[in-house]
Protein backbone atom coordinates (compact mmCIF):
# COMPACT_ATOMS: atom_id res chain seq x y z
CA UNK A 1 0.00 0.00 0.00
CA UNK A 2 1.33 3.46 0.89
CA UNK A 3 3.20 4.78 3.86
CA UNK A 4 1.54 7.56 5.88
CA UNK A 5 2.17 10.95 4.29
CA UNK A 6 3.26 9.57 0.92
CA UNK A 7 1.10 9.91 -2.22
CA UNK A 8 -1.04 6.82 -2.75
CA UNK A 9 -0.28 4.45 -5.61
CA UNK A 10 -3.87 4.13 -6.80
CA UNK A 11 -3.03 1.63 -9.53
CA UNK A 12 -1.49 -0.73 -6.99
CA UNK A 13 -4.33 -0.14 -4.51
CA UNK A 14 -6.93 -0.90 -7.19
CA UNK A 15 -5.12 -4.10 -8.16
CA UNK A 16 -4.85 -5.18 -4.52
CA UNK A 17 -8.54 -4.55 -3.75
CA UNK A 18 -9.62 -6.38 -6.90
CA UNK A 19 -7.36 -9.36 -6.13
CA UNK A 20 -8.66 -9.51 -2.55
CA UNK A 21 -12.30 -9.44 -3.68
CA UNK A 22 -11.65 -12.02 -6.41
CA UNK A 23 -10.07 -14.38 -3.88
CA UNK A 24 -12.88 -13.87 -1.33
CA UNK A 25 -15.63 -14.22 -3.94
CA UNK A 26 -15.27 -17.99 -3.98
CA UNK A 27 -16.24 -18.09 -0.32
CA UNK A 28 -18.97 -15.43 -0.72
CA UNK A 29 -20.64 -17.43 -3.48
CA UNK A 30 -20.27 -20.90 -2.00
CA UNK A 31 -23.74 -22.31 -1.23
CA UNK A 32 -24.39 -22.68 2.48
CA UNK A 33 -24.75 -26.46 2.32
CA UNK A 34 -21.21 -26.68 0.94
CA UNK A 35 -19.85 -24.24 3.52
CA UNK A 36 -21.52 -26.26 6.30
CA UNK A 37 -19.75 -29.40 5.11
CA UNK A 38 -16.32 -27.73 4.97
CA UNK A 39 -13.84 -28.15 7.83
CA UNK A 40 -14.09 -25.51 10.58
CA UNK A 41 -10.66 -24.14 9.70
CA UNK A 42 -11.86 -23.32 6.16
CA UNK A 43 -14.74 -21.25 7.55
CA UNK A 44 -12.40 -19.56 10.06
CA UNK A 45 -9.94 -18.71 7.27
CA UNK A 46 -12.72 -17.15 5.19
CA UNK A 47 -13.87 -15.03 8.16
CA UNK A 48 -10.29 -13.92 8.80
CA UNK A 49 -9.88 -13.01 5.14
CA UNK A 50 -13.04 -10.86 5.27
CA UNK A 51 -11.79 -9.13 8.43
CA UNK A 52 -8.32 -8.53 6.95
CA UNK A 53 -9.82 -7.15 3.74
CA UNK A 54 -12.07 -4.80 5.71
CA UNK A 55 -9.10 -3.50 7.72
CA UNK A 56 -7.11 -2.99 4.53
CA UNK A 57 -9.96 -0.98 2.99
CA UNK A 58 -10.51 0.98 6.21
CA UNK A 59 -6.83 1.95 6.27
CA UNK A 60 -7.11 3.33 2.73
CA UNK A 61 -10.30 5.22 3.60
CA UNK A 62 -8.75 6.68 6.76
CA UNK A 63 -5.67 7.92 4.93
CA UNK A 64 -7.10 8.96 1.56
CA UNK A 65 -10.89 8.69 1.49
CA UNK A 66 -12.98 6.21 -0.46
CA UNK A 67 -11.06 4.61 -3.37
CA UNK A 68 -13.43 5.88 -6.04
CA UNK A 69 -13.84 5.27 -9.75
CA UNK A 70 -11.54 8.05 -10.95
CA UNK A 71 -8.78 6.74 -8.66
CA UNK A 72 -8.93 2.97 -9.12
CA UNK A 73 -11.45 2.39 -11.91
CA UNK A 74 -14.85 0.73 -11.97
CA UNK A 75 -13.53 -2.76 -11.14
CA UNK A 76 -11.54 -1.51 -8.17
CA UNK A 77 -14.50 0.47 -6.83
CA UNK A 78 -16.79 -2.57 -7.21
CA UNK A 79 -14.22 -4.65 -5.31
CA UNK A 80 -14.10 -2.06 -2.49
CA UNK A 81 -17.92 -2.11 -2.27
CA UNK A 82 -17.96 -5.93 -2.11
CA UNK A 83 -15.38 -5.87 0.69
CA UNK A 84 -17.46 -3.29 2.60
CA UNK A 85 -20.61 -5.42 2.21
CA UNK A 86 -18.79 -8.38 3.77
CA UNK A 87 -17.29 -6.40 6.67
CA UNK A 88 -20.01 -7.68 9.02
CA UNK A 89 -17.61 -8.75 11.76
CA UNK A 90 -16.94 -5.13 12.76
CA UNK A 91 -20.13 -3.07 12.58
CA UNK A 92 -18.42 0.17 13.59
CA UNK A 93 -15.85 -0.23 10.84
CA UNK A 94 -18.58 -1.16 8.34
CA UNK A 95 -20.51 1.99 9.30
CA UNK A 96 -17.39 4.10 8.71
CA UNK A 97 -16.97 2.52 5.29
CA UNK A 98 -20.65 3.24 4.57
CA UNK A 99 -20.20 6.93 5.44
CA UNK A 100 -17.15 7.21 3.17
CA UNK A 101 -18.99 5.42 0.35
CA UNK A 102 -21.96 7.76 0.69
CA UNK A 103 -19.68 10.78 0.33
CA UNK A 104 -18.03 9.14 -2.69
CA UNK A 105 -21.43 8.50 -4.28
CA UNK A 106 -22.42 12.13 -3.75
CA UNK A 107 -19.23 13.14 -5.58
CA UNK A 108 -19.77 10.69 -8.46
CA UNK A 109 -16.92 8.44 -7.30
CA UNK A 110 -19.30 5.51 -6.68
CA UNK A 111 -22.93 4.88 -7.58
CA UNK A 112 -25.91 5.48 -5.34
CA UNK A 113 -26.87 1.86 -6.00
CA UNK A 114 -23.53 0.68 -4.59
CA UNK A 115 -24.11 2.77 -1.49
CA UNK A 116 -27.64 1.31 -1.16
CA UNK A 117 -26.28 -2.24 -0.98
CA UNK A 118 -23.93 -1.42 1.88
CA UNK A 119 -26.64 0.67 3.60
CA UNK A 120 -29.04 -2.28 3.51
CA UNK A 121 -26.36 -4.65 4.83
CA UNK A 122 -25.58 -2.32 7.76
CA UNK A 123 -29.29 -2.05 8.61
CA UNK A 124 -29.85 -5.82 8.41
CA UNK A 125 -26.81 -6.75 10.49
CA UNK A 126 -27.95 -4.29 13.16
CA UNK A 127 -31.43 -5.86 13.27
CA UNK A 128 -33.30 -3.11 11.41
CA UNK A 129 -35.44 -3.35 8.26
CA UNK A 130 -33.60 -2.57 5.04
CA UNK A 131 -34.57 0.27 2.70
CA UNK A 132 -33.76 -0.97 -0.80
CA UNK A 133 -34.54 -4.69 -0.76
CA UNK A 134 -31.05 -5.95 -1.59
CA UNK A 135 -30.68 -8.42 1.30
CA UNK A 136 -32.14 -11.94 1.26
CA UNK A 137 -31.81 -15.05 3.35
CA UNK A 138 -31.94 -18.68 2.18
CA UNK A 139 -33.88 -21.01 4.47
CA UNK A 140 -33.98 -24.80 3.99
CA UNK A 141 -37.78 -24.92 4.48
CA UNK A 142 -39.96 -26.73 2.00
CA UNK A 143 -39.04 -28.36 -1.30
CA UNK A 144 -35.88 -26.90 -2.76
CA UNK A 145 -35.56 -24.30 -0.04
CA UNK A 146 -36.94 -20.80 0.24
CA UNK A 147 -35.29 -17.53 -0.76
CA UNK A 148 -36.76 -14.87 1.49
CA UNK A 149 -36.44 -11.10 1.27
CA UNK A 150 -35.38 -9.79 4.66
CA UNK A 151 -37.73 -7.21 6.23
CA UNK A 152 -38.10 -3.92 4.35
CA UNK A 153 -39.18 -0.60 5.84
CA UNK A 154 -42.35 0.77 4.21
CA UNK A 155 -42.51 -1.93 1.52
CA UNK A 156 -45.11 -0.02 -0.51
CA UNK A 157 -42.46 2.63 -1.21
CA UNK A 158 -39.69 0.12 -2.05
CA UNK A 159 -39.74 0.52 -5.84
CA UNK A 160 -39.88 4.30 -5.55
CA UNK A 161 -36.79 4.31 -3.33
CA UNK A 162 -35.01 1.88 -5.67
CA UNK A 163 -35.82 4.01 -8.72
CA UNK A 164 -34.35 7.09 -7.03
CA UNK A 165 -30.99 5.26 -6.88
CA UNK A 166 -31.08 3.67 -10.32
CA UNK A 167 -31.99 0.17 -9.11
CA UNK A 168 -34.47 -1.89 -11.19
CA UNK A 169 -37.93 -2.62 -9.84
CA UNK A 170 -37.72 -5.18 -7.08
CA UNK A 171 -39.78 -7.89 -8.81
CA UNK A 172 -37.33 -7.90 -11.74
CA UNK A 173 -34.31 -8.16 -9.46
CA UNK A 174 -36.05 -10.81 -7.37
CA UNK A 175 -36.61 -13.04 -10.42
CA UNK A 176 -32.97 -12.65 -11.48
CA UNK A 177 -31.66 -13.44 -7.98
CA UNK A 178 -33.80 -16.56 -7.68
CA UNK A 179 -32.65 -17.80 -11.07
CA UNK A 180 -28.98 -17.21 -10.17
CA UNK A 181 -28.95 -18.67 -6.68
CA UNK A 182 -31.68 -21.23 -6.12
CA UNK A 183 -30.44 -23.65 -8.77
CA UNK A 184 -27.20 -24.18 -6.85
CA UNK A 185 -28.66 -24.35 -3.36
CA UNK A 186 -30.03 -27.38 -1.57
CA UNK A 187 -30.94 -28.16 2.04
CA UNK A 188 -28.59 -26.05 4.11
CA UNK A 189 -28.31 -23.81 7.15
CA UNK A 190 -29.54 -20.24 6.90
CA UNK A 191 -27.35 -18.08 4.66
CA UNK A 192 -27.68 -14.42 3.77
CA UNK A 193 -27.73 -13.53 0.07
CA UNK A 194 -27.49 -10.13 -1.54
CA UNK A 195 -28.09 -8.63 -4.92
CA UNK A 196 -24.85 -8.02 -6.77
CA UNK A 197 -24.06 -4.30 -6.43
CA UNK A 198 -24.78 -2.31 -9.55
CA UNK A 199 -21.83 -0.98 -11.49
Amino acid sequence: MTTPGSPPNWVAIGRDLTARADTARESWRTPAHRRAAAPAEVFAAARKSDADNALFLADIVTQHGWPGRSRIGEDGCRAAVAIAIHADQDRQLQSRLLAALREAAQQGEATSAQWAHVQDRVLVTSGQPQLYGTQYVYRPDGPGGLLELLPVAEPDALDRRRAQLGLPVHSEQDRLLRRQHLASLSTSPVVRLVERPAA
